[in-house]
């Protein structure tokens, strides 16, 4: 189900009566009235409203473009041909990265907003795990598992599709008339082709099926779930000659064009096809960048720490990993790691920041990267918290249990990172970290670190990082916790909310 929304309609036409439902509710104000509106709440520049709606196909107030600018990015929507808006109004709409809707009619705009500006994330991905992918028998094919996450399948597959596989699926992947975006993680070698079958099923029996041929990897392809489908099944298909190294089937609800995972979110891809994922908000108030990289998701994929860094209200760029279950560090080869880097350099760009006004942060996998990426860019503003340092010997755990499960998905990340599964990479790996954080100037960096007593995960991370800090002279703030790797969840926000806001009245005091 659409949880209800609130809509802020400006505009000369009231579309209310048109466009009220019970997932959707719309408040009409005038523009000329705006300013009187406003001051009638208790915090006039606040958006009490999920979105706002701009509905006139001209838009020239000059005491409208200076309310576009107070409200939060991404919030503000329009209809009006961009060419026919004032200066003002034009610099205030892509100030706040507000979104165009080509719809016109009060209907075709409040079913386009319910179908892609719903609030939340929608995304997963099948894994080609042993539980989660059921083979096809053939003496003609040869059958190999990388870890448990990657599949691979050679011989000769003949000149029509034939079945490989089946996905396991579940009903909720889809709701009613849901659209989701496939991104088929795999490689071809030789002449051997890919299909992708989707079959829907009612009542027993066959309802719809559609089928798609070498899944594009940029353009990606929609399948459309029936309304009333009650089971469906993923066939996965091959011909031709050749090996297919099967990895990963992402589904993510489809905005049709307005962002991915949450609207204005951005989908990046190497030319070897690993996916980035980013996140920008230029905020609400002046302050530093703020670069955020996602934990450890296994079972939903999507961008994290949106509501604290809102409430804070400075600028802030996430960034999320869906190469492997869990993610992967958001470290690979040169191409990836470049391109993690030139967002970064964009968003400082677009915001006049330097490397000094800006500051790295991420907890448990994401403190990894929040700690690389700084190395590397030699910045010295870092919030971490429960470290993850040892990449190599923390990728070598086989039987490591998340939530007293062993998922093997560590395993997932050592395949991924080094194409292999050979304990001869592990020092290497381990040392990665270090070389990138060498390059900081210590003295000059400030430290906020957050670490649990009992983490089982990276046990020596916390004691290991705050003996180099320390031996570099950086300035360092450290807290510690009683408790297990996944406990004190809302003691850490706090931290890293409270360690953002000193650093950012730190930076603006000047004082570095």
């Amino acid at each position: 189900m659409v949880s209800s929304m609130s809509i802020l309609q400006i505009g000369q036409e009231d579309w209310t009566a048109f466009s009220q439902s019970e997932q959707l509710t719309f408040k009409h104000c005038q523009t000329v009235d705006l300013p009187v509106f406003l001051a009638r709440q208790e915090r006039p520049n606040a958006l009490l409203y999920d979105y706002v709606l701009l509905t006139d196909s001209v838009l020239d107030s000059s005491i409208l473009a200076r309310q576009i600018e107070e409200w939060p990015a991404h919030r503000v929507l329009y209809t009006a041909n961009v060419i026919d808006c004032t200066p003002a109004i034009q610099n205030a709409l892509a100030t706040r990265l507000a979104i165009h809707l080509e719809e016109q009619t009060p209907k075709a705009v409040a079913d386009r907003i319910l179908t892609d500006l719903y609030l939340g994330q929608a995304g997963f991905a099948s894994r080609m795990s042993e539980s989660q992918f059921q083979l096809e028998d053939n003496y003609a094919w040869h059958w190999k598992r990388s870890g448990r996450f990657m599949t691979t399948v050679s011989g000769d597959f003949g000149d029509r599709f034939e079945q490989i596989g089946t996905i396991k699926t579940f009903p909720g992947d889809f709701q009613p008339g849901q659209e989701n975006l496939l991104f088929m993680d795999y490689e071809a070698k030789g002449t051997v082709e890919l299909a992708l079958s989707f079959v829907f099923f009612e009542n027993g029996g066959l309802q719809a099926m559609k089928v798609f041929e070498n899944p594009d990897a940029r353009q990606l392809p929609t399948v459309r779930a029936p309304k009333d489908y009650q089971d469906y099944q993923i066939l996965l298909l091959a011909k031709g000659k050749g090996t297919l190294s099967l990895k990963n089937l992402h589904q993510r609800r489809s905005r049709h064009g307005l962002g991915y995972f949450l609207p204005g979110g951005e989908r990046l891809l190497t030319k070897d096809q690993q996916e980035i994922h980013t996140y920008f908000n230029p905020g609400q108030k002046k302050g530093p960048l703020v670069v955020c990289f996602a934990g450890t998701r296994l079972h939903v994929e999507g961008f994290e720490m949106m509501g604290p860094l809102d409430e804070l209200g400075y600028p802030y760029l996430l960034f999320t990993d869906t190469r492997a279950q869990g993610g992967a560090f958001m470290v690979g080869n040169e191409a990836f790691e470049s391109l993690v880097e030139s967002r970064i350099r964009e968003a400082q760009i677009s915001l006049q920041k330097s490397v000094d006004e800006t500051i790295f942060t991420g907890y448990s996998m994401g403190s990894y990267p929040a700690m690389y990426y700084a190395g590397k860019m030699q910045g010295s503003h870092l919030v971490l918290a429960k470290p993850i340092i040892h990449l190599g010997s923390f990728t070598g755990k086989g039987a490591f249990a998340h939530q007293g499960i062993n998922h093997d998905w560590i395993l997932d990340i050592r395949q991924l990172l080094t194409g292999r599964l050979d304990p001869a990479d592990t020092t290497k790996l381990d040392q990665k970290i270090w070389q990138a954080l060498d390059k900081i100037d210590w003295p000059h960096a400030r430290v906020a670190l957050f670490t649990m007593k009992q983490d089982e995960y990276d046990q020596t991370a916390g004691q290991e990082l705050l003996a180099y800090l320390m031996e570099n002279q950086a300035k360092v703030r450290h807290q510690e916790e009683n408790g297990r790797h996944e406990e004190k969840i809302q003691a850490m926000t706090a931290f890293i909310q409270k360690a953002i806001q000193k650093e950012a009245d730190k930076l603006r005091g000047g004082r570095h």
